[in-house]
C-alpha cells in the first residue's frame, strides 16, 4: 500500500509539469478543420457501442445460465 502511494505521487509529480503543454485545443482556439464532416467520430464510437452491447449480453447470458445450474 505504501509503495503504491509512492508510485502514484511520483507519477503525478512527473506528469503535472507537462499538463499545460499537452492541451487538446490549438493556439488559435479553432479546430484545424471545420465543418464537422472532416471529423471521423462515428465509425469508432458505433463499433465500441456494438462491442459493449455484445459483451454485456454475453455476460448476462452466462450469469443467467450459472444461476439456473445452481438452483
Amino acid at each position: 500500500m505504501k509503495n503504491s502511494l509512492r508510485y502514484v505521487l511520483l507519477t503525478t509529480a512527473m506528469i503535472l509539469p507537462f499538463a499545460g503543454v499537452v492541451m487538446a485545443q490549438g493556439v488559435g482556439g479553432q479546430p484545424p478543420c471545420w465543418p464537422p464532416p472532416c471529423i471521423p467520430i462515428d465509425g469508432g464510437v458505433s463499433l465500441l457501442i456494438a462491442a459493449g452491447t455484445l459483451l454485456g449480453g454475453k455476460k448476462a447470458l452466462d450469469l443467467r445460465r450459472s444461476h439456473k445450474r445452481s438452483v
